[in-house]
């Protein structure tokens, strides 16, 4: 096999690995569970969600009346959104090595329980919750945070 033709197949494989690791940098968490309509609203785009589905950072997920949804984020943390909830994973890091990482979730509307992860175990200070009417810093395990809207 020529030099030529060894680099090429090499900058190939190369390539076809990047959107997978791109996407492995992107993911938040996963969907464990539904009931009636839920979405996502990713890069302009309405999506159903499903079971076994990524959610991924930056992601705004949106339940119907009725409709509920429940994640595990990358961290361990445990999401359950009610009926008529629009929030935002705005931010959603973590290093499994160093335990490092940061959770900065926007609820708009409705209601979210929260049981927290490692981030939370790790730096408290790292986990945010904002509302629009209030910001929320994590110092607990357990919470749930319900608003209105805007």
């Amino acid at each position: 096999m020529s030099h030529r033709l060894k680099h090429l197949l090499g900058m190939l494989a190369l390539l076809l690995c990047l959107p997978t690791a791109w996407a492995q940098d992107t993911v938040a968490g996963t969907v464990k569970r539904l009931s009636g309509t839920v979405v996502v609203e990713r890069a302009g785009q309405r999506l159903p969600l499903s079971v076994g589905m990524h959610v991924l950072r930056k992601d705004r997920i949106v339940t119907g009346t009725p409709g509920s949804v429940g994640i595990t984020l990358i961290d361990d943390t445990l999401l359950s959104a009610g009926a008529a909830t629009r929030l935002e994973l705005s931010e959603v890091r973590f290093d499994s090595t160093s335990q490092d990482g940061k959770l900065w979730i926007r609820l708009y509307q409705g209601a979210l329980h929260m049981i927290t992860g490692l981030i939370a175990r790790e730096a408290p200070q790292n986990v945010r919750i904002e509302t629009p009417t209030a910001v929320m810093g994590v110092r607990g395990t357990e919470f749930i945070v319900e608003t209105t809207g805007e």
